[in-house]
């Protein structure tokens, strides 16, 4: 993703855009969903190392990323394993009883949901149809694994087939009920969230579908909203690229801080530091790196549907010259030559 990773959007740490906060908004998209049904029934009836040189090895750790399809309609919870916890290595079955033990959920309840270990990322999805579970297990705070405690973060992460905008300057006194009260409403029909950034001024909000608004309402007033851009992960411990310090499974390994080459000895000296994102001389995802955002899936999904259409036209384009016996043109006028050419007999 080396040039298009530069997308317009608002820069917010993984940390504060999800966090805890996101159930309303299930309960919404919900209520929303079972709403519209009725109403058409009725109507029916009437990691890579430092090293990775370039952007073919940042597809790689995108796609290792990826989880398999999981039903939109559950919760997902996110479980962050520290202590020094490696996906790849530890027992899926015993980590997800340890989760269980924790959450203070007997088997039974669980079997409905689906756990899903990401390598890349090092951490854990848990996909549940309840949202009883899914409380429990965002408010585990530790495992025990083999008579060790992990620190465990896990948290509830917003719907499916939802985008997040950001809107800046939201007084820092309001209150979560009268925050809600000013975007969550008629006014403002795709919105099923928001919630804000610490004690900061900006809150982030959740809109039903794949397209964020430029504007939207916040009570009386109409606010400017932009795209939320997603970093990728970097390490700042061992300086892998795909998952973040706070689960760093590498925790002895550490890297320096000024150059990040790692550090073996007691006379290190620091070296030309080099980006594992763009290449150029500055740590990994530093604030000044060009690539150090994902491309949001809305853009990369209305990049796919722009080039799909072209492809179609050219497509039916060629068929219907084939057709009259035409050479099919593989160039498209410009607006300028068409406004220009004009007809034979208008002359």
């Amino acid at each position: 993703m080396p040039h298009e990773a530069m997308v317009e959007g608002e820069q917010i740490s993984k940390e504060e855009a999800e966090s805890n906060g996101w159930i309303t908004a299930h309960r919404k998209r919900n209520a929303d969903k079972t709403r519209l049904e009725n109403e058409t029934r009725t109507a029916g009836h009437s990691g890579a190392r430092v090293g990775a040189r370039n952007a073919g090895q940042l597809r790689k750790v995108a796609a290792a990323s990826r989880l398999p399809r999981l039903p939109k309609s559950h919760f997902r919870v996110v479980v962050r394993p520290g202590g020094g916890l490696d996906v790849r290595k530890c027992s899926q079955l015993k980590v997800t009883q340890a989760i269980l033990m924790a959450a203070r959920l007997p088997p039974a309840a669980a079997e409905e949901d689906i756990v899903c270990a990401n390598a890349m990322q090092n951490i854990f999805v848990i996909s549940t149809p309840s949202e009883w579970n899914a409380n429990a297990y965002s408010t585990v705070q530790e495992i025990i694994l083999a008579d060790k405690r992990h620190p465990i973060t896990a948290y509830i992460t917003p719907p499916g087939n939802t985008c997040r905008g950001v809107v800046r300057g939201i007084d820092a006194d309001l209150p979560e009920a009268a925050l809600q009260s000013l975007f969550v409403t008629p006014k403002n029909p795709m919105v099923l969230g928001v919630r804000r950034i610490k004690e900061s001024t900006t809150v982030i909000v959740l809109f039903n579908g794949m397209k964020v608004p430029n504007y939207v309402r916040c009570g009386p007033n109409m606010v400017r909203c932009t795209l939320y851009k997603r970093q990728i992960d970097t390490c700042r411990n061992c300086g892998r690229v795909g998952h973040r310090q706070d689960v760093c499974p590498r925790p002895t390994e550490k890297v320096c801080d000024l150059c990040g080459t790692l550090i073996t000895t007691n006379g290190h000296e620091c070296v030309q530091p080099k980006c594992a994102l763009c290449g150029d001389a500055h740590l990994t995802g530093d604030r000044t790196c060009r690539n150090r955002y994902q491309v949001p899936y809305v853009v990369r999904r209305r990049r796919r549907r722009r080039k799909s259409g072209k492809k179609k036209n050219a497509t039916s384009n060629a068929a219907n010259a084939g057709g009259l016996g035409i050479p099919a043109s593989t160039e498209t006028p410009t607006a300028e030559a068409s406004r220009n050419a004009t007809p034979e007999r208008s002359r």
